[in-house]
């Protein structure tokens, strides 16, 4: 029963995270804050806004904008490195500013910070709107033009001309530290890229097979029982009482439509999102990982099949789960600021989606457990239906080479650059798992999943994790003290 509480616990945390869509497919969270490592630490912190070009490439377009960020300057002193947080498609706060790895460096070498927001998240607002025609304002080489100006700007306000700068960012925040490095090196003297997919992909059926071998590290018997609870709901997806059932089972708010690719697919990714949620963000809970927790219900043989424990698993019972496609595409439609879903970030990140990096998690490999009803056509079509008829398979494709071509993938060329991935984590398939060079290496975190590698130490964080934080902390160490 505790094991079975301490699974719920997690699900509750989750839930509302699986029916939209955001970096990671539909499980959109952000970073979590660190732990606060001073008393009263959000004193030290200030609330700032600088002035920024809406286009930084058109010389004709003279917009500007407001955009948000936060200082810690409690440390400030005379020839101050400059280490800078990067936001990415979330909502910035204190956190990292008080807590976490940036913070003890920051504190130890008497550092000014800085938690950056980026355009078009938070309250980091450059248009009217988020209509389809504003969006084009949202990509990495606008953000990234942010960050330099913001940095120059900075340095120069704060007379800190001859001061080393760090970055650091996790997830797509740490393909923009990796980026940042290349493309402003006179700014940016190293970086830490957390879990950087620097790698764009359309179809990116890899996640879901390290989501399979993810939980097959814990216990063969829950890869092949969630296996077998998958199939038994496509199964009865072609069953004639099937869909009535699946309602009943899982608590959906209408029968599935069977007749619709769409709401098939919606439905089933919905699902597997559960999963991929807790794997990807896995940690200790209670004195057990959430991937325990996880496995521990799903193989269970006294809480009854295996389809039985996957709607233990996914529903709840005070609240329908709506798998309807037409009414996830109409919420996200909704081009205002004052939109109720604004705060999942799923409409402007989506659009980043389809236009710069595919990232999409497809059911195309045999590899995976979670049924084959999520093509990537799935996804292209909802580009399509979120943003305009433009969208196609041949643009996405065009524009994740373009991002590639740009940024070089997963080779680029590039010093004073760390690399961190966790083996559990999905997202590090497309990261550097190898050395770029001496001065670039990639630390691959043996039982560790998405960013962990920018928190603080815990008493249940494995030795590899803490060996990888040692060594960041030193080669950062010396980076500032050149």
């Amino acid at each position: 029963m505790i094991r079975l509480n301490v699974l719920l616990l997690v699900l509750y945390l989750i839930y509302p995270l699986v029916n939209g869509v955001g970096f990671r497919g539909f499980t959109f969270q952000g970073l979590e804050e660190p732990v606060p490592l001073k008393k009263d630490a959000d004193k030290d912190i200030i609330e700032g806004w600088i002035t920024q070009p809406l286009d930084h490439f058109n010389y004709r377009d003279n917009r500007t904008w407001l955009m948000r960020y936060q200082e810690n300057s409690a440390f400030l002193r005379e020839n101050s490195s400059i280490l800078i947080m990067i936001g990415g498609e979330w909502e910035i706060s204190n956190g990292f500013l008080q807590g976490g790895l940036m913070y003890e460096i920051g504190s130890k070498y008497k550092a000014l910070m800085y938690y950056t927001e980026h355009r078009y998240y938070g309250k980091s607002k450059p248009t009217k709107d988020i209509s389809t025609e504003n969006l084009q304002y949202l990509n990495v080489d606008q953000a990234l033009a942010d960050l330099a100006y913001f940095i120059e700007t900075k340095k120069k306000e704060k007379n800190l001309e001859k001061s080393s700068v760090i970055v650091f960012g996790g997830s797509y925040a740490g393909n923009m530290a990796a980026w940042a490095r290349l493309k402003y090196p006179h700014l940016i003297q190293g970086a830490l890229a957390s879990s950087a997919p620097v790698y764009a992909k359309a179809d990116f059926y890899e996640y879901y097979e390290v989501v399979t071998k993810s939980l097959g590290k814990y216990n063969e018997k829950c890869v092949e029982d969630v296996k077998t609870a998958f199939d038994s709901v496509e199964e009865l997806l072609t069953a004639q009482d099937g869909p009535d059932k699946l309602k009943l089972y899982f608590n959906l708010c209408n029968v599935p439509n069977v007749k619709s690719p769409s709401d098939l697919g919606y439905l089933m990714n919905t699902l597997a999102e559960v999963f991929a949620a807790i794997v990807q963000y896995d940690n200790v809970v209670d004195g057990q990982t959430k991937i325990a927790a996880l496995c521990n219900t799903m193989t269970a043989a006294h809480l009854g099949s295996p389809l039985q424990r996957l709607a233990r698993v996914v529903s709840k019972p005070d609240v329908c789960l709506d798998v309807n496609y037409n009414n996830f595409v109409e919420k996200y439609r909704d081009i205002s600021w004052n939109s109720s879903v604004i705060q999942s970030s799923m409409r402007q990140w989506y659009h980043q989606t389809c236009t710069e990096y595919g990232y999409y998690q497809t059911t195309s490999s045999d590899k995976s457990i979670f049924g084959t009803l999520f093509p990537l056509s799935f996804y292209i079509d909802m580009c399509t239906d979120l943003y305009g008829d433009y969208f196609n398979d041949k643009i996405l494709d065009s524009r994740v080479r373009r991002t590639n071509i740009m940024y070089g993938g997963q080779l680029p060329d590039l010093t004073n650059v760390i690399f961190t991935n966790g083996d559990i984590d999905p997202w590090h398939s497309l990261s550097v798992l190898e050395d770029l060079n001496t001065f670039s290496p990639a630390i691959v975190i043996k039982g560790s999943s998405h960013c962990r590698d920018i928190y603080s130490d815990e008493v249940t964080d494995l030795e590899d994790l803490k060996k990888a934080r040692a060594r960041i902390r030193e080669i950062i160490s010396k980076w500032i003290s050149l």
